[in-house]
């Protein structure tokens, strides 16, 4: 007799232990993690100030070596609708060379959603048109959208310009779709 409990007593251990796993790990339901889409930063607003300068607007001291030193504002608001945001940046790109571009981060401005400071730029004495990219990066590493202005250095030796000394002065501050 012993002999043929064993068999019977072992088939039905095994399937104790089957059944019995099989609900403990089927049992347990892992509630998933809720699905998140984080979202990048937004930027707008952006200002740039001065939008344009004459050589002429400056003192013989802020020329230095076939160089002007000229200081721009540039501010942008920023928010991160799912964080916050880590770092404004922006990039200052002339039209002629856009490998030689001058970019930093913005700080923080006298409000939580406002970014800005002053630049303080050695330009060369061309006339030039500089593109200002500013975008966000949000604490998820994220950036989001870029805004864009201009910033215009005209020389007073305009020479091969046209119209003469007056004429880059006078379109200096008109817009491109002021016809």
């Amino acid at each position: 007799m012993v002999d043929s409990t064993l068999p019977i007593l072992g088939r039905l251990l095994g399937a104790v232990l089957t059944v019995g796993g099989a609900a403990l790990w089927g049992g347990c339901d892992t509630v998933p993690a809720p699905e998140r889409t984080p979202q990048g930063p937004s930027v707008t607003s952006l200002q740039v100030s001065p939008d344009s300068l004459h050589e002429s607007d400056l003192a013989p001291e802020e020329i230095e070596d076939s160089l002007a030193q000229v200081e721009v504002d540039v501010s942008a608001r920023a928010a991160d609708p799912d964080g916050t945001v880590e770092r404004v940046v922006f990039v200052f790109e002339p039209s002629s060379n856009p490998r030689g571009t001058l970019s930093g981060t913005l700080p923080p401005a006298n409000n939580a959603t406002r970014y800005g400071g002053r630049l303080g730029l050695s330009l060369p004495l061309v006339d030039e048109v500089y593109t200002v990219r500013v975008f966000a990066v949000d604490d998820d590493s994220l950036s989001g959208n870029q805004v864009t202005g201009q910033f215009r250095f005209v020389p007073t030796d305009t020479s091969g310009t046209g119209g003469g000394e007056n004429a880059p002065r006078m379109q200096l501050h008109r817009r491109p779709d002021d016809s």
